[in-house]
């Protein structure tokens, strides 16, 4: 496995970001109406893509939401490849970038439905502070 950043018009990080979308909108059910796809207008700083054997089998993206605050985008590990870390060494990643970038707090949007993510989240440090719903924002003090 390894870990390379590239641009995000790559075509292969937009292939990921597809089928991220299209496992969230499966997953959702009839909640999918408050999901959105991805766009340009997320504006990513980073996007990162773990490959095993030359094939691209996840991803996660950053950008700076304010000064000092950065954004977990867009975590997605292939269905064949989870469960064997590479969720952590993607936030890993993610997180060296932020802080070199000055960043003192992470945080992300998800959905306390999604179990396996939000316990990664919660074993990373991410707390959660603030729910509407099934809608959680999560957030990471960082160490300087």
């Amino acid at each position: 496995m390894k870990i390379v950043s590239l641009d995000v018009t790559d075509e292969r990080i937009l292939k990921l970001f597809s089928e991220h979308d299209d496992y969230m909108i499966n997953f959702l059910g009839e909640d999918q109406i408050y999901y959105t796809r991805y766009s340009e207008n997320e504006m990513m700083e980073k996007v990162w893509v773990v490959f095993s054997d030359d094939l691209p089998a996840g991803c996660i993206a950053y950008r700076k939401k304010a000064e000092g605050t950065g954004e977990v985008k867009r975590l997605f590990i292939k269905e064949e490849y989870r469960g064997k870390g590479i969720s952590k060494e993607l936030l890993n990643t993610l997180e060296c970038h932020a802080r070199e970038q000055g960043c003192h707090t992470l945080f992300l949007d998800t959905r306390i439905t999604l179990e396996p993510a939000v316990s990664l989240y919660r074993s990373f440090g991410f707390e959660i502070v603030f729910q509407q719903g099934l809608y959680i924002q999560m957030e990471k003090k960082l160490q300087a």
